[in-house]
This record gives structure tokens, sequence and C-alpha cells, in this order.
């Protein structure tokens, strides 16, 4: 009987890798239209490839892969930390300098580790929807959509949200599949790349907690829920001994003003932008897209709650992040940054009606998109001051 099972479901998993394929070069279609328009753009400014990859987060990552962490926190004349590189977390950095000994130079390393993150993750998004009940179509538009958002830049350079995307993504098919030790050691990966990895820990902790006092899948559960946390608990004091303290990463994380403040300096931000204070006769295109996310992220996080389609580990997972994004200070311009891994699954809102549209209307919305998209990174990463 199992091997029949298995001959008969042998065309079902084909098909479903085909889709999954398809998945992933619908996104590499999207987000490469997207980088090419950023290159383009780039070029006719008189800018090289090189100060491209070299701005900002990329910079950092780069450093690190090339020389490693700092042995001690630098301070300023009044005793408070300054900007530090070790408050940037080491996974992505090791991957592009393994790339590097390969003769690759490093930026292009961290651009190819960024693609193929963003295409693992490009994938589990796809599997997530099925996962879900969604049809293949929904997949597709979900992980268009995604390649096309605002801040779609930092899948494209050597960030850490594409590697996280992928970790992510994968944990909540894990999760919602009730593969708790899956998704405990997806979990264990996360906290080597971001700290946002904290509210993907939070959702796996609360779900396996959860199956454990419902007494389902016998022990695993329980052994998920301690392991869940453990990569993130490691990498904070593999950064402290760096600079021979426990709490080093914490204290050069305070020079990067992105110490939880439950709101405090998002509201600032938000009563001066919505008071027209501190501008100088231009208005930062970016204050629009960070109010709108801001408003439509709650909405999103209410209208998800109110699906019972969506499983709520997925609806904690975004509502975590939206509090993180809006507790924790830092730069204000790149709080969208915060949501891009988190993304797909509010973007289930508006790709099952999307998936009924017009194939025409939908490839016209994705090329669109990827434009505006690949113009908007040009302003983010080369003209516009403040970190995105």
């Amino acid at each position: 009987m199992k091997v029949i099972s298995r001959l008969l479901s042998t065309p079902r998993r084909r098909a479903e890798a085909r889709a999954t394929a398809r998945a992933v070069g619908l996104y590499l279609a999207v987000a490469g239209l997207g980088f090419a328009v950023l290159l383009l753009i780039n070029y006719h400014l008189g800018r090289s490839g090189s100060v491209l990859l070299h701005r900002w987060d990329s910079r950092h990552y780069l450093h690190i892969a090339e020389r490693g962490y700092p042995s001690a926190i630098p301070y300023d004349s009044d005793g408070q930390p300054e900007f530090s590189t070790l408050a940037f977390f080491p996974l992505v950095p090791a991957l592009i300098r393994a790339l590097g000994w390969t003769g690759l130079p490093l930026a292009y390393a961290g651009v190819l580790v960024s693609w193929c993150g963003a295409a693992i993750a490009a994938a589990g998004i796809h599997r997530l929807v099925r996962a879900l009940g969604g049809s293949d179509a929904v997949g597709y538009a979900c992980v268009a959509l995604w390649a096309c958002s605002p801040y779609a830049f930092a899948l494209w350079v050597p960030y850490s949200e594409a590697v996280f995307s992928a970790v992510l993504v994968w944990t909540l098919v894990a999760l919602i599949s009730h593969r708790w030790l899956a998704a405990a050691a997806l979990c264990f990966v996360a906290g080597t790349v971001r700290p946002t990895a904290s509210v993907l820990i939070g959702t796996v902790v609360l779900a396996c907690g959860w199956a454990a006092l419902k007494r389902r899948d016998g022990w695993q559960p329980w052994a998920a829920l301690l392991l869940a946390p453990v990569g993130l608990i490691a990498n904070w004091l593999f950064l402290g001994a760096h600079v021979g303290r426990a709490d080093g990463w914490f204290e050069a994380e305070r020079a990067w003003g992105q110490s939880f403040d439950f709101g405090l300096g998002t509201s600032r931000v938000v009563r001066r932008v919505l008071f027209y204070r501190h501008v100088h006769g231009v208005v930062d295109v970016r204050n629009a897209v960070v109010l709108g996310l801001l408003v439509l992220t709650a909405i999103g996080v209410l209208a998800l709650a109110l699906d019972r389609r969506v499983p709520w580990p997925l609806v904690v997972a975004v509502a975590g992040a939206w509090v993180l994004m809006v507790g924790t200070p830092g730069s204000p311009l790149s709080k969208p940054r915060f949501m891009l891994p988190f993304l797909p699954v509010l973007l289930l809102l508006v790709a099952r009606p999307l998936a009924r549209a017009p194939l025409g209307v939908r490839l016209c919305l994705y090329g669109g998109g990827a434009v505006v998209s690949g113009w908007y990174a040009a302003g983010l990463l080369v003209l516009f001051e403040g970190s995105p």
C-alpha cells in the first residue's frame, strides 16, 4: 500500500515542483526588471555599481565579511557608544565570506547571497499559500507583489532581508504543518541573521507551547519550544565574546537607537510628519510610505485576524513585527524593511482577488510595479539622505 501511495503521489509532487519553479522564475523576472531599472538609473546618474553595492547596511556586512568584528566598542567623549558593526548579525557576512573564497568579489558574493535567499523565500511563499488552501495563481500573485514592493531593493543588494525572509517563510510553512522540530531548527538559524528573529521565536514558542498544552505530537513541541530561542541567545553570546562582555551586542545596538521604547520615538516621527515640522521646502516621499505602512499594516493585521482561513500563528507573526516596528525608534525611514520579510502574509489579502484578474492585467501590474520599485530603489540607495 505504501508503494502504491508513493506512485500515486509522484505526479502530484512533480506538479508541485513545477509550480514552485514557476514561482521562483516569476520572482526572478519581476525582481530582475526592477534591479535593471535601478542599475540603469544609477549609471545615468554617473555612479558606479561598486558604490551602489556598498551603500548603507551593505557596507557594514561587506566590511564584516572582509575584516571580521571589532574587538572593542568605540565610545564618544560623553561615554556613549558609537556606531559599530558589532550590531550586525553574523550569518550573512559568513555566507558572503564563504562565497568570496571562490575568488568572487565580496560585493558580488553579497548580491548572489541575497538573490539566492530571495529565490528560496519565493519558493517558500508559494508553498505557504498552497498550504493555506490557495491556488497556484494566488501563490504566483503573492510572490510577484512581494518582488515589486517599494522596499524590495533590500532583496537585491548585500542586506540581510533576503536570507531572513527565506528562513522566516519556511519556518511558517513548517509551523502550520505542525513540523515542530523543523520550525525550531529554522528558528535557530533565523536567530543568527537578524534581531527581528525575536518575533519569529515568540511565534514558534507560542505555537509549540499551545500544542504541548493540548498534548499534541508528544515530546516534539516541548523540544521545539526549548530549541527555538537558542540561536538568538548563542548569537548574542558570540558577539559579546568579541568585546569581552555578555551584553556586548546590546551595548553596540544602543548606538543605533534600536532599543525598544514602546513607540515613543515613532510617535514623535508621526507628529512631525503630520504637522509638517522640519520640512524645508521639500516633502520626503518616504514619509508617506512609512505612514501608509504603519496604518495599512495595522488594518491588515485586523483583517487577517478576522479571516478564518489564516492560522493564528501567522497573524501573531505579523502583529509582532508591527509592534517591533512601532516600538523601536531607530531610523524612521528604514521601518518598511522591518515588514518586508513578513509582507507575504499580508499580501494574501490582495493576492486572492488579484489572482482572478486577466493574465494581461496581472502582467502589466507586475511589470509596472517592478519599474516603479527599481526607480524608487534608486532614490533610496543613491539620492535620498538617511538610511533606508
